[in-house]
């Protein structure tokens, strides 16, 4: 298997279940990861998945605010195995920075890891 990932895709969106963080919006990091069966040609961008593709996914998808986290990971994970089938597994992590729980946390995490 061959894996292939983006670490630490920094955004500014309006994620949240409160309506305060859909209007205020919040810093958020995203991780994605996945992997397919090895190339036969490594040199052939064809038989892999385009990192920069996974980027313009996953942007696309932080621009539309959801109230649950959930939700996000889901879709970015859906997009990209639709963009790329040959993808085996993904895993897809979503970091809220400082959420509003009423106490000092640095952020909240969402994971979603999947076989196909």
């Amino acid at each position: 298997m061959l894996t292939i990932a983006l670490e630490g895709l920094q955004c500014y969106a309006h994620h949240g279940l409160y309506p305060e963080e859909q209007i205020i919006g919040n810093h958020f990091t995203l991780d994605i990861q996945v992997s397919i069966p090895e190339p036969e040609d490594p040199a052939d961008l064809d038989e892999s998945v385009n990192y920069e593709m996974l980027y313009t996914i996953a942007r696309r998808i932080m621009q539309t605010p959801q109230p649950l986290l959930e939700t996000v990971v889901h879709d970015i994970s859906t997009a990209i195995k639709t963009a790329f089938p040959a993808i085996h597994h993904s895993r897809v992590t979503l970091k809220k920075q400082a959420p509003p729980l009423g106490g000092d946390v640095a952020r909240s995490v969402v994971t979603l890891d999947k076989s196909y």
